[in-house]
């Protein structure tokens, strides 16, 4: 299927943007296929929400982290920490949600296209406002006569953590969005199984 909220049409897209669309789109299927019977017990909405909020703490320490950077250099602690947290959470969303955020629109349903899209839309709306806070820091440094260099570290921190957390925005807004699975689904997966 292709996008049809896409600015560029089908018969314009290069052959090589759509061969890479449709090796990405087989890549998510042998993920899905491969991670399809993990974390059966996180596969419904209080699992989907769980590892939202653990991706919000995650990220959380992460900006907690580089707030201490401006002050010390053990900030690399808790910094490291909510990188391998964020990584961890993230790879555990993309088992349970089949990795919807993800996904070329190739092997994606309407639905799903459209909370996809919607989530990434709200995603960039997120990161280029944030992106406004280590500018104004930047601002702020400049009208001093000189300025550390722990000051320019701690704002480049700062940008790297706000540009992580706006990366996972749609991720965790398509898991967030995300309703219990059907019974029957896995009933009939069952029973294909069994055959």
């Amino acid at each position: 299927m292709s996008d049809p909220n896409s600015a560029i049409p089908p018969e314009a897209t290069p052959s090589l943007w759509r061969r890479v669309d449709e090796y990405r789109a087989e890549q998510h299927l042998k993920f899905n296929a491969k991670n399809a019977g993990r974390l059966p017990g996180w596969r419904n909405r209080r699992g989907y929400r769980t590892l939202v909020v653990a991706q919000l703490v995650a990220l959380t320490i992460g900006l907690i982290g580089a707030v201490m950077s401006f002050f010390t250099n053990w900030f690399f602690v808790l910094f490291f920490a909510s990188v391998i947290a964020t990584g961890v959470c993230m790879y555990l969303l993309r088992i349970v949600t089949g990795s919807i955020a993800d996904t070329p629109p190739a092997a994606l349903d309407e639905i799903q296209l459209a909370q996809r899209n919607s989530a990434r839309s709200i995603g960039f709306f997120v990161c280029y406002t944030l992106m406004f806070i280590p500018y104004a820091i930047l601002i702020v440094l400049s009208m001093r006569d000189q300025v550390s260099g722990s000051a320019v570290y701690g704002t480049a921190i700062v940008m790297i953590v706000l540009m992580v957390f706006a990366a996972q925005v749609p991720t965790m807004l398509v898991t967030w969005w995300m309703s219990d699975p059907d019974p029957e689904d896995y009933v009939t997966d069952h029973n294909e199984r069994s055959e």
